[in-house]
């Protein structure tokens, strides 16, 4: 893949945080920042309100109102439409939303059908943020809500990536593994004597319709094996039940791992390239199945949260009562008892 050739696209303001840090990585990428306020673009350093930042006009955010945000895009579809052609040269656009929010959550149906439009040639790719288990109850409904809108036009997108916030404890610690994982998949690319991985090729595994997963192996494990397993385990991209695919990438340290107990790992059915280098290592997996548990989680949180909701008993009022003498009566809630003046009224005392 050529960089040069990449449009990040960031919807909203988690996915805002990811696009700046890859425009931060590597100045080649190309970028732009759609919000619909103007608080949540001010904060990043490569967002730049003359040249590549579309702000909804006469907006001041979402509210998390993922119905507004359909209305605002479709308001502004002939405008985004005439800014995305301005880019005929992009090979992969890559869209970036928080499936919880409501800015890029709302936007992400329509958004990705104007860019179809816009540039026939392009291929599609989505990152799509999931949220932690723990969320409030809008941000899951939100978040089904922008899964079903998604699988709705998969056929307008090539390769897609869910980001697991579970995996982290923190937004900032899974903005910054998702910019290292993304920069080295696209960064595939490399020539050796025993195997080379050219810009097609890249193109080709980091395009490839379905599911897309990257794999950061750390040095010094016993083998192989033990170090595919323990990068699944840490992995912050949601993952499949199974790792069938249809291209495999692996780019690695000279004299390290093997990359064919490595590919012994997954079940490839086009094509497996190999090439490496003096600095990283890192795998990538084109055109896996769709990582349905992670939604199904969600819909289980949700629909737990939804059950309390409806058994809660929630009071707001309270009727004192009093006796003959102008002393307060117990009742069930358990208040103890109060006195009063003498003018049969409740005395307050404030320190």
């Amino acid at each position: 893949m050529e960089k040069s050739k990449i449009l990040l696209v960031a919807l909203g303001q988690g996915a805002g945080n990811v696009v700046d840090g890859l425009l931060s990585k590597n100045k080649s990428y190309n970028g732009l920042f759609f919000n619909s306020s103007l608080f949540d673009i001010k904060p990043l350093k490569n967002a730049n309100i003359d040249k590549n930042v579309y702000l909804y006009p006469g907006t001041d955010g979402s509210g998390r109102d993922r119905t507004k945000s359909k209305e605002m895009i479709k308001d502004n579809a002939n405008a985004i439409g005439t800014l995305l052609r301005k880019y005929p040269q992009t090979e992969v656009m890559v869209v970036f939303t928080s499936m919880a929010g409501g800015t890029g959550s709302g936007a992400i149906k329509t958004f990705i059908q104007i860019a179809s439009a816009a540039i026939p040639t392009t291929k599609i790719n989505v990152v799509a943020i999931l949220p932690s288990l723990t969320e409030d109850q809008l941000s899951l409904r939100n978040t089904i809500e922008c899964w079903n809108d998604i699988n709705s036009i998969m056929d307008l997108i090539s390769d897609i990536k869910f980001v697991d916030n579970n995996k982290r404890n923190t937004y900032k610690e899974i903005n910054n593994e998702v910019v290292d994982n993304l920069d080295l998949a696209y960064n595939l690319m490399g020539t050796h004597i025993d195997g080379t991985i050219d810009r097609k090729d890249s193109l080709r595994i980091n395009t490839a319709d379905g599911s897309g997963l990257v794999f950061k192996l750390y040095d010094g494990l016993k083998d192989a094996k033990s170090a595919i397993d323990l990068a699944i385990q840490n992995s912050i991209f949601a993952q499949p039940d199974t790792y069938d695919c249809d291209y495999l990438g692996i780019n690695l340290k000279i004299d390290g791992y093997d990359p064919n107990e490595i590919a012994k790992s997954f079940e490839v059915y086009r094509s497996t390239y190999i090439t490496y280098n003096n600095d990283f290592n890192v795998v990538v997996l084109g055109g896996c199945e769709t990582p349905t548990k992670s939604i199904k989680l969600i819909k289980m949180a949700l629909d737990d949260k939804s059950k309390r909701k409806l058994e809660r008993s929630k009071k707001r009022s309270l009727i004192i009562d009093f006796d003959d003498e102008g002393s307060t009566k117990e009742n069930n809630s358990g208040i103890e008892d109060s006195h009063v003046g003498d003018g049969g009224e409740l005395e307050f005392s404030f320190e």
